[in-house]
């Protein structure tokens, strides 16, 4: 492969040579530079494989040498064209002698180039000719060798295998009885679960098979001298061990005698025991005996003991449930039944009959039978539904009405779904509930709501009138007022331009006290359909909306940026305009108003105010003001309808405001508070659902 490689990278070089050669023929005929970019391509090929090269040959100094001479004749070509690739429009190529000399040295020595090429090429084939003879050489020798080896290997094998046959045969013949005898009474033992023993009186020694030590958790015989099996039995069982044993050693038969072992484990093994006495020719007497392990068998009988007992406790609970289900059926007024989609056969509970007004049990249910209680105008109802059931497995929530063997009729709803049990067999298992009062309580809501539209309707009449029939004729005052004042209030008494005054101060106040409470009955019936709602553009909107009175107050407001929510933009412009307005009027003497807005998100249960454990989270924003503030006690009384702490001769207004803010705030889902101190400034705090 090394070769190979190495007369590959040596045709790339002499490829990338002549392509240099071409691109600057290509050049030099046309005077194009674009000639010149696969000039240097090439060049840089060229350098790349000679390192290639010489890495590829670092073991051959030959071939070292030669290409080192290559690479010399390269780049005397190279100098010979190398002044002609700059793009110098200004030389003629066919009258410049020493561009031709330099041509034609250049052209010389592409031919050395391949020479020397050829030279190295055949020196790499010739390295190739002694590596495939060497190869061939080794490749014939090679499977006479290994023939040899395997023959003399196999004739070994033959004759190895031959004399061990021959005197194993003999020693198998001999064991194989005793083999298969043992081989089967050990197996019975492991499977068994049980081990022999055999006791020598004369000599008092006593013989144990394996299995024996490994059903207390010993390795086979290892007993030390002197240990006995009956060491490993619990001291509450050994002395009536001893009673059985000697009983056998009297000659007496005995079935079987238990007792329990400690296991090497910890655990405790119930065992089960059989001996019997013999005595052999000479008058030698044994015990013959065999003990079996019967944890096992103990366990799954105390585990059925227990089953048993915990099955006659569920039974009990069963009765207990089954009997509150039907107190709960009765209580409910509902009855379940089962259909069968084998034998299409239902099993109605005794309450089902009961809520038909008949005795339980006291005929067999079937769709037949039920659509003889159904009211005529739902028997289509009942059929298709049992149709769907039979087809989908699956029906929908169904109200009917009934008329009972009394003749009252009575409003139904049956709900079911498929059950599937362990075995795979698959029943309907519905319930229907009596739901007449449902039923009635749903007609007589629908009748208030019927009479609630009626009044919102003569609500919203009330509204037009105090909008319309109250203001107009308020107009009017005011229109004459006006005249009398701009006409007539020179000609009147002191006394009558005072009630004139008073007169037009009442005017003022009806119609502000008008505009509140409509303000208020909006607020009340406003569509609570809530939006994504930007709090800072609600803001501005307000201030913008105020921007005379605080002007004129010189009043400073301060506020952060606020969050988006789910609200009614126009109610909270609303509820930012009542509560600056509010904290504006309510400035203290010569000091202008300073208010600061700002909010945090904040959790339920962390806010004792709320009386909320929950994790739900609110935007809480504070309005802070450095009014007049008022005593902590009033908090809650300022948010109530028509409510004032200061007399109306001191601070205008109807006390309507702060009660269309409470109202704003609850219509989404919020909350308002209020604190303050006299003289110290008042903060309200509204939390809005994030």
């Amino acid at each position: 492969m090394h070769s190979y490689e190495v007369n590959l990278k040596l045709e790339h070089l002499f490829s990338y040579i002549k392509d240099s050669e071409n691109s600057m023929r290509g050049y030099l005929i046309s005077r194009d530079t674009i000639y010149l970019a696969p000039y240097r391509a090439a060049t840089k090929n060229v350098n790349e494989s000679f390192v290639t090269l010489k890495e590829l040959t670092s073991d051959n100094q030959k071939q070292q040498k030669n290409l080192a001479e290559l690479f010399k004749i390269v780049n005397k070509r190279n100098e010979y064209i190398s002044a002609y690739t700059t793009s110098n429009r200004e030389v003629d190529f066919n009258k410049n002698q020493n561009f031709k000399k330099d041509f034609r040295e250049s052209s010389k020595l592409l031919v050395h180039i391949r020479t020397k090429l050829n030279e190295m090429v055949a020196l790499e084939n010739s390295y190739l000719n002694d590596r495939n003879s060497q190869y061939n050489s080794h490749i014939f020798l090679t499977p006479i060798f290994t023939l040899s080896i395997l023959f003399v290997t196999l004739l070994l094998l033959i004759f190895a295998y031959y004399q061990t046959t021959k005197d194993v045969e003999k020693l198998q013949l001999a064991n194989l009885k005793l083999s298969k005898s043992q081989f089967l009474s050990l197996q019975a033992e492991i499977l068994s679960h049980f081990g022999t023993w055999e006791w020598n009186l004369v000599e008092d020694e006593i013989k144990y098979s394996d299995n024996l030590f490994r059903i207390i958790g010993l390795e086979p015989q290892s007993f030390k001298e002197g240990e006995r099996f009956s060491e490993y039995v619990l001291e509450e069982d050994k002395e009536e061990t001893k009673k059985k044993i000697a009983r056998i050693l009297k000659g007496e038969e005995l079935t079987y005698y238990y007792f329990r072992v400690k296991h090497s484990s910890g655990e405790i093994r119930h065992l089960r025991a059989s001996g019997k006495l013999f005595t052999d020719t000479l008058g030698n007497k044994m015990v013959l005996g065999v003990t079996e392990d019967i944890t096992i068998e103990h366990n799954k009988s105390e585990l059925l003991k227990s089953n048993y007992k915990d099955l006659i406790e569920v039974n009990n609970e069963l009765r207990i449930f089954d009997e509150s289900s039907r107190q709960a059926e009765i209580l409910g007024q509902y009855g379940s039944w089962v259909l069968n989609y084998e034998t299409l056969k239902f099993n109605y509970s005794d309450n089902k009959f009961r809520l038909l007004g008949c005795e339980p049990q006291s005929f067999n249910p079937s769709i037949e039978k039920l659509l003889e209680f159904v009211h005529p105008e739902d028997k289509d109802i009942v059929t298709k539904s049992n149709l769907l059931a039979l087809s989908t497995k699956e029906i929908p929530t169904m109200n009917y009405r009934i008329i009972r063997t009394d003749g009252i009729i009575r409003h139904f709803k049956t709900i079911a779904k498929t059950f599937t049990d362990f075995s795979g067999k698959q029943t309907m298992i519905g319930t229907t509930q009596d739901v007449t009062e449902d039923y009635n309580k749903s007609e007589q809501l629908r009748e208030r709501n019927k009479d609630l539209e009626q009044k919102i309707n003569e609500l919203n009449e009330f509204n037009h009138v105090a909008s319309h029939d109250l203001q107009e004729p308020l107009r009017k005052i005011q229109t004459f007022i006006s005249r009398l004042n701009d006409k007539e209030k020179e000609h009147l008494t002191e006394f009558g331009q005072e009630y004139l005054t008073r007169i037009e101060k009442a005017t003022n106040r009806m119609r502000i006290l008008i505009n509140d409470l409509l303000q208020y009955s909006r607020t009340n019936r406003a569509d609570k359909n809530l939006v994504k709602t930007d709090l800072n553009e609600a803001l501005q909107n307000s201030l913008f909306e105020l921007s005379q009175i605080i002007e004129d107050k010189k009043a400073f407001i301060e506020y952060t940026s606020l969050p988006i929510i789910k609200g009614v933009s126009f109610q909270i412009q609303q509820l930012f305009s009542n509560l600056l307005s509010n904290s504006i009027k309510y400035a203290q003497e010569n000091v202008p108003p300073r208010i600061t807005i700002e909010y945090e998100e904040i959790i339920a249960k962390n806010e004792p105010i709320l009386k909320e454990k929950t994790n739900k989270k609110y935007y809480k924003i504070n309005f802070t003001d450095n009014g007049i503030g008022f005593e902590q006690q009033h908090a809650e009384r300022i948010f109530l309808l028509f409510n004032r702490l200061h007399g109306k001769t001191e601070y205008y207004g109807t006390g309507v405001g702060l009660a269309i803010c409470k109202k704003i705030v609850e219509n989404h889902n919020g909350y308002i508070f209020a604190f303050s101190k006299p003289n110290m400034g008042s903060t309200f705090s509204v939390y809005i659902p994030v």
